[in-house]
């Protein structure tokens, strides 16, 4: 298998910088930083040579790259080494330092969201013989103005503010070890610079054409909308490639924008409770079966289950991983039109006051994004 880097300085310093202080330090997208989900992304698709190329200013960044990306990537089989552009050197001039033993180089950027297939953007390289491959996909770019078709002199077209298609890169490359000399050493080198020494050279870069998600998050715009993007299309971008070691349902139970926790029956509560748990039983069974069963026993009248999302968890300690599936449902108002809410073992806490004490942060972050999105039928929001 081939090294992969992360580029994580460059063009991404400069986007970190300008978002707001929500997203200061590390852009996250519901419940997980852009640079663990490169990291997710990889370890999916069997790459087990990581190297995260961080500048040095960035502490905060390059503290979560050597503490947690690290676990995670112990936990997913993986080395992962980090890279300090003492210098900044582009988005691609740190790729020339990266030791890779005669291999090719895989090159992913920290601020592109993607669904890419990796797996078939390495084989397509490896295919051609190219000295570089880049990622390719069309997107559709709105212009302001009015575009008119002439011909031998006379306006035959007029199209009023066209939404065009454009290929564009998708921010993935593959390089070659010889491709990789040809960076020139310790000064900034972006993609375009690399293309053209290639080129210049008479060597081949491959294109790798897709249709894959894509959305480069530089604003808290695009945060927004891969948030969206994602609960859409969750799929592409929260499920690894290898089945998980097991499955668990997780009901949230709404009322007025107020979730259900399920406190201990057997002794004495501590805190709120959590929201409802129960493990897929087996792999006969499927998340909805489970999610019913689970609606059965927490015994309250409720609508029927609906998926907002599944994801895939890592678990540092055990090196499992859980696939847990998020189903949301609506109390049902009694024949007075009230709800029928009263359970001993159930207690009922505004969405927007979930915390990780309560579940899985990426669970709440899918819930808190359902629960105020323009699609969900939960009520009072």
């Amino acid at each position: 298998m081939p090294v992969a880097i992360v580029m994580a300085g460059g063009r991404s310093l400069r986007m970190r910088r300008s978002l707001d202080m929500r997203h200061k330090a590390l852009v996250h997208v519901l419940g997980v930083s852009m640079l663990e989900r490169n990291i997710l992304m990889l370890l999916s698709h069997g790459i087990r040579e990581i190297v995260v190329a961080i500048s040095a200013t960035e502490k905060a960044l390059l503290a979560f790259a050597r503490g947690r990306a690290a676990r995670l990537a112990r936990a997913g089989g993986a080395i992962l080494r980090v890279y300090v552009e003492k210098r900044q050197l582009g988005t691609i001039g740190a790729a020339r330092a990266v030791p890779t033993h005669g291999k090719d180089l895989l090159i992913v950027n920290v601020d592109n969201l993607t669904s890419l297939d990796l797996t078939a953007l390495l084989a397509h390289h490896r295919t051609t013989r190219a000295a570089m491959t880049i990622a390719t996909h069309t997107e559709p770019f709105a212009i302001p103005f009015g575009q008119v078709a002439i011909r031998k002199g006379r306006v035959v077209a007029y199209r009023e503010k066209p939404v065009l298609p454009v290929l564009l890169s998708s921010g993935a490359y593959v390089l070659s070890p010889a491709a990789r000399r040809t960076i020139p050493r310790g000064r900034p080198v972006g993609a375009p610079q690399l293309v053209h020494i290639l080129l210049g050279q008479q060597q081949r870069i491959s294109a790798f054409s897709h249709s894959s998600q894509w959305i480069d998050v530089n604003d808290s715009a695009s945060i927004e909308r891969a948030e969206s993007l994602m609960m859409a299309t969750f799929p592409g971008f929260e499920l690894w490639r290898q089945p998980p070691h097991r499955e668990v349902v997780v009901l949230g139970i709404l009322k007025n924008g107020r979730v259900a926790l399920e406190r201990p029956r057997r002794r004495r509560p501590r805190g709120d409770g959590k929201l409802p748990v129960e493990q897929v039983s087996s792999r006969l069974e499927t998340p909805i079966h489970t999610a019913v069963r689970l609606r059965e026993r927490i015994g309250l009248p409720v609508t029927d289950p609906r998926l907002v999302a599944s994801f895939d968890e890592l678990d540092f300690r055990t090196r499992q991983r859980t696939r847990r599936h998020l189903f949301a449902c609506e109390l049902r108002a009694g024949k007075s039109g009230r709800h029928t809410s009263s359970r001993d073992d159930v207690h009922w806490l505004r969405v927007n006051q979930l915390s990780k004490s309560h579940d899985n942060s990426r669970t709440i972050a899918y819930l808190k994004r359902y629960v105020t999105s323009p699609n969900s039928h939960s009520l009072g929001h």
